[in-house]
């Protein structure tokens, strides 16, 4: 993935992996009533997943938002250079 280019959206992964997950979701769900509990540790483990995603994404933003304000105060730094000082 390069630097410009965006992430997939929560809502484009869920269309993707969507039917997937309603065919886990009904199998656990079933193996669970027919008393299989130690599923119930396999998905734990994946609803974990979602905070570390949720973070990957936070962290994801906050790079872009310190890239920004770097390139526009070097933008400001270079206009300030370039430009007559004009204060009395």
């Amino acid at each position: 993935m390069s630097s410009r280019q965006s992430p997939p959206s929560a809502y484009a992964l869920l269309e993707r992996i969507g039917p997937y997950l309603t065919a886990v979701v009904a199998f656990v769900l079933f193996a669970t009533l027919f008393g299989f509990q130690e599923l119930l540790v396999v998905v734990w483990f994946l609803l974990a997943l979602i905070p570390l995603y949720l973070l990957y994404r936070f962290v994801l933003a906050f790079e872009r938002i310190a890239d920004a304000a770097q390139r526009f105060a070097t933008v400001r730094e270079r206009e300030s250079a370039s430009a007559p000082d004009d204060r009395p």
